[in-house]
């Protein structure tokens, strides 16, 4: 299939002797220890930071890596990618790094970025497959080219290519690519771009949740095929186990379908971003009232909401470590202080890293 003709997102759119045996003792389950992974893009002029902060508030890795080049009035894209061993980062416009929670860290491919090109990744849970959309800003109406390859770089295809429907890799699901999608008739530049915000691009750059998207499509990682659509529009938070939270209220599962909240005063009443958990039972927003800053709320169905002693913002979202844990994030430093909140407790315990909730690592999408 060539690359032109491969689908569009509008297609993606015992007993013995009487003695009784001793029983085989049954191996405990291994608790999997979850971090969330904040980015903040702006440490420094031309960097960016990552750290993995967990469930006590403690850093356990951080990195620094160089920002892509700048391209003028060009989208932000997503930097980090999780797996179940490794938080993949980019640095620069084309090397593809990791970092672990044991702080190592190293190179492990690379991508065709450039000074004009503009790429973003996914890696496939099991470290194997490399998932790559490459923006190209030299030519009018802007290039998409979405691969997929091993990450040693073998068995390299093109998937979709396009000139008018823009997507990106931003995680992967039950073997098929999760791909965040700009919108109808959406071109790739921040003065034309509408991601159900207000905020400014500049300062706000991926509007309510860390992949820069209207919405996701899930895609044959082969053909790009589309097997659904993850809301219809203002999808906010970090994508969970579940699926999404969605601005205007309620929530979209990973078939596609819609999650009735049954809140009439939820946070949906003035579009706050939100983060569903991974049970699908609540959703952390801000505020009580409509506010752009504010306190934390979970929200439950059948208008069922509980006040947290964090501080948030509409624009920005929390990330679920486990059920019973959340991470805030920031853009903007002034905007507020990351922090662990502890739901059994009520515990806030501040963070002393900066960043917006760009991932749970390790990969927990899956159900």
């Amino acid at each position: 299939m060539s690359a032109e003709a491969s689908a569009s997102p509008s297609d993606l759119g015992g007993e013995a002797g009487g003695i009784e045996a001793s029983p085989s003792p049954v191996p405990a389950a291994q608790v999997v220890k979850s971090y969330a992974v904040l980015v903040d893009l702006f440490a420094g002029r031309g960097t960016y930071t990552i750290a993995l902060v967990d469930g006590d508030a403690q850093i356990v890795a951080h990195a620094q890596a160089a920002r892509r080049s700048d391209i003028a009035d060009s989208i932000e894209l997503p930097y980090v990618s999780v797996s179940k061993s490794r938080v993949y980062y980019l640095d620069g416009d084309g090397a593809v790094r990791y970092l672990k929670a044991d702080g190592t860290t190293g190179l492990v491919t690379s991508i065709l970025g450039s000074g004009k090109v503009h790429a973003a990744f996914a890696v496939s849970p099991d470290d194997s497959r490399i998932a790559v959309a490459l923006l190209d800003y030299s030519v009018r109406p802007v290039r998409l080219t979405l691969y997929v390859e091993d990450l040693g770089h073998s068995h390299h295809a093109v998937i979709f290519t396009s000139t008018s429907r823009y997507v990106w890799p931003v995680a992967w699901h039950a073997g098929q690519l999760v791909v965040a999608y700009l919108g109808p008739n959406a071109v790739p530049f921040k003065s034309k771009e509408i991601l159900y915000s207000s905020r400014d691009l500049a300062r706000y750059p991926y509007g309510p949740n860390p992949y820069g998207g209207i919405n996701f499509h899930v895609i044959s990682p082969v053909t790009a095929e589309r097997s659904a659509i993850i809301s219809g529009g203002g999808a906010s938070g970090l994508l969970s186990k579940s699926g999404t939270a969605v601005v205007q209220g309620d929530a979209a599962g990973w078939h596609g379908e819609w999650i009735p909240w049954n809140s009439p005063h939820d946070y949906g009443t003035f579009s706050a971003a939100g983060s569903l958990s991974p049970d699908g039972s609540m959703i952390a927003a801000c505020c009580e009232q409509p506010a752009g800053q504010g306190q934390l709320v979970i929200w439950s169905p059948n208008d069922q909401s509980r006040i947290l002693q964090a501080t948030t913002t509409s624009g920005d979202w929390a990330g679920w470590l486990d059920n019973s844990h959340l991470v805030t994030g920031f853009y903007q430093s002034s905007d507020g202080t990351s922090s662990v909140v502890d739901l059994t407790s009520g515990a806030v315990t501040p963070v002393a890293a900066h960043g917006i909730v760009a991932a749970i690592f390790p990969s927990d999408l899956e159900a």
